[in-house]
């Protein structure tokens, strides 16, 4: 178990320059955020709107617990293990990771312009202290956005092998060791997240407290 986990971590560790350019990129994405929602460009707010709706539809205080931390690490692992694995496809993990960004920019500028209702002075009266949920949400965005950029980043390096040489043999080669990692370190990560988010909502579900922001 300890080889295992020491290869992943020498994984990870070797695609700690890629993950920087990972991040560049993500905040470029970002950036291009104040733009799209100044000029209101309908055809990129569609989708993370549509997601800031579907989050306040079902995120409720009679949700099941279980069931919102299963799927929030369900979708988690899901989407950025295709993240990841879309290397074989060369540039895709660039296009997911700039849009990403975009969509995480779109939601928290379109979501913080509409205060949430509910933080006052009576609602603190029955509120879990708000450093606890500062905390479990800084811990959900450190955990997650690390994971994110350490699987895009080895998905451009899997993008670059497939440029070199596009075949099934190369992806086979080159993506064992990268499942390792993921498996071994993202996923735990991941788990983590998803109960210390599933925590942070709950508790700004409660009768009185604020509406949870949208989440991706």
């Amino acid at each position: 178990m300890l080889v295992v986990l020491m290869a992943a971590l020498g994984t990870l560790r070797d695609h700690v320059g890629a993950s920087a350019w990972a991040l560049a990129v993500f905040a470029f994405g970002f950036a291009l955020a104040f733009p799209v929602v100044k000029l209101q460009v309908k055809s990129l707010l569609a989708f993370p709107m549509w997601l800031v709706r579907l989050a306040r539809r079902y995120l409720r205080p009679e949700i099941n617990p279980v069931a919102l931390c299963t799927f929030i690490f369900a979708f988690n692992t899901a989407a950025i293990f295709v993240y990841m694995i879309s290397g074989g496809l060369v540039y895709l993990p660039i296009v997911f990771d700039l849009f990403t960004g975009l969509n995480v920019g779109i939601i928290m500028l379109t979501d913080s312009a509409e205060p949430a209702p509910g933080w006052s002075d009576e609602a603190d009266a029955v509120q879990p202290p708000r450093a606890w949920i500062g905390f479990l949400s800084i811990f959900v965005v450190v955990v997650e956005l690390a994971a994110f950029w350490l699987a895009i980043g080895m998905g451009i390096t899997l993008g670059h092998a497939m440029a070199a040489d596009f075949s099934r043999a190369t992806f086979a080669a080159a993506v064992g060791p990268r499942l390792l990692a993921y498996l071994a370190i993202i996923v735990p990560a991941l788990a983590a997240s998803a109960a210390a988010e599933t925590a942070a909502i709950k508790a700004m579900l409660r009768p009185g407290g604020p509406e949870p922001p949208a989440e991706l």
